[in-house]
């Protein structure tokens, strides 16, 4: 068959612009579901396309125009929380054009919100769970006009009821699955950010699945807490793919964790090193895992930065996020991290349910006292089937939480008692301007300039700090 893969707008309005930051954090890395998607069906002899409206920032019109011109047998669509209200209006959309092609849709938020589908018939059927195997074989039955319930992992609409067919079992091997096709996307326009920059071109891979810690802010719906990994020599011919094929110079694993053990690690680490690759690496690692020596191993097989999820500075709200680390664990495995010259980059959330501008401010001051040389912070989203979100009314105001339209991460649809959403909004901007308009933060990045290029990515940087600055006047002054 003829498949179109879609990955939709983020939002519903192309004339509304996101801002520089999430623009940097959302599209820096291919849409690997999608891509693993395309590998399997390719390899079932299926056509495929794949049409990335996020990144191009393509419209439903510009959408239609090349769905009818590559004329598909069925489209798939992949849904995030964050991109959910663009994808059911992008869907209807391509419905109202195209009546007769069956539309599936997929991702996070379809396995955590199935039962959406009954208000929302542009769309045929739903893939919950992994969607590799369950993508062909549905494709097969529609092929041959055979009933769906043999299929399991689907959610779909008969007599307008909603039916489920059994659960898929998880994918016991992971090494069974082809890489991601990375030539069906426009690999040249996902660039990292600049901060996340060391050799280009730079891109990404998954060398998991699942998550097996219970923070209570992650949807772990699609994966369970089941945590699986491919093999380390998978990993590393897959890195060597991307060198040979691609040209790479530089790799982010962007699993949730990479560092679940150490056992795993250890393995990974020897792999790359008696490979002989010539070629550099971040990951994410947890605070309570590594030692100073894991450390120096991971920096002597080609790691250059470790990115850590600290969430916040304030043990009782570390506590009750579930997070499973203590400051003491932060601060000891930055310091390590900053010695070894890993770059350490730390994750912050601020707006969890228990925050307070104390806790906050505790946070923001925390960030300030480690040895980081970037952030990433986001504005806590309690997203539907996660923990967080059964509590959330207990601890204040979500009135927005209905509205997926207003959800990015960036912008506060959940307020904690105490704070208002413009305090939430002056708070966000404020911890990237105290940690970034700092003299120790700035002579930590120029000590890494080498060449003209790396000019012009803290150009970039600038940049995007103007942006913020100006935005926070505004802000205040309004």
């Amino acid at each position: 068959m003829k498949v179109a893969l879609i990955n939709p707008p983020l939002i519903k309005s192309i004339n509304r612009k996101l801002g520089p930051i999430a623009e940097n954090l959302f599209y820096n890395s291919a849409p690997l579901g999608l891509c693993y998607l395309g590998s399997c069906l390719e390899e079932k002899g299926h056509e495929v396309t794949i049409i990335d409206a996020a990144v191009q920032a393509l419209s439903t019109e510009k959408i239609l125009t090349r769905l009818k011109s590559f004329r598909p047998e069925a489209i798939g669509i992949t849904v995030l929380t964050v991109s959910s209200y663009s994808a059911y209006s992008m869907a209807g959309e391509i419905k109202k054009a195209l009546p007769d092609i069956k539309i599936i849709a997929g991702g996070p938020h379809i396995t955590s919100n199935p039962e959406e589908l009954a208000n929302h018939t542009e769309i045929d059927i739903g893939v919950m769970g992994e969607g590799e195997f369950t993508l062909s074989e549905l494709l097969d039955s529609i092929k041959e006009v055979r009933g769906l319930e043999d299929v399991n992992g689907l959610v779909y609409r008969k007599d307008d009821r909603l039916f489920f067919t059994p659960q898929r079992e998880f994918i016991k091997n992971l090494d069974v699955l082809p890489y991601p096709a990375r030539h069906l996307v426009p690999i040249e326009l996902y660039r990292p950010q600049p901060n996340d920059q060391r050799e280009l071109p730079k891109l990404s891979m998954i060398t998991s699945r699942g998550c097996p810690y219970p923070c209570i802010f992650c949807d772990k719906n699609v994966f369970k807490d089941r945590y699986r990994s491919f093999s380390p020599a998978y990993i590393v011919k897959e890195m060597k793919h991307l060198v040979d094929d691609y040209r790479v110079r530089d790799i982010a694993f962007v699993d949730s964790t990479f560092t679940p053990n150490r056992k795993r690690v250890i393995e990974i680490v020897d792999e790359i090193k008696a490979s002989g690759l010539d070629v550099t690496w971040t990951c994410s690692i947890r605070a309570n895992i590594l030692d100073k020596e894991l450390l120096k191993k991971m920096k002597d097989s080609g790691c250059w930065r470790v990115r850590i999820g600290i969430e916040s500075g304030n043990e009782e709200v570390l506590r009750f996020i579930k997070k499973g680390i203590t400051k003491e664990e932060v601060r000891r495995v930055s310091d390590w991290a900053y010695e070894l010259d890993l770059e350490p980059k730390g994750f912050f959330m601020i707006g969890h349910l228990t925050d307070t501008k104390e806790t906050i401010d505790e946070t923001i001051k925390f960030a300030c006292s480690l040895p980081l040389k970037d952030i990433t912070v986001q504005v806590n989203t309690p997203l539907t089937n996660t923990p967080q979100k059964r509590l959330a009314e207990k601890y204040g105001d979500t009135m927005e939480l209905n509205d997926l339209s207003n959800y990015s991460f960036f912008e506060p649809v959940f307020i904690p008692r105490g704070l208002t959403k413009k305090e939430m909004l002056d708070y966000y901007r404020r911890f990237y301007m105290r940690f970034y308009l700092r003299p120790i933060t700035w002579l930590r990045h120029l000590k890494k300039i080498r060449r003209l290029s790396d000019l012009a990515k803290y150009m970039e940087g600038i940049k995007i700090l103007i942006f913020m600055s100006i935005s926070w006047i505004k802000e205040k002054l309004s």
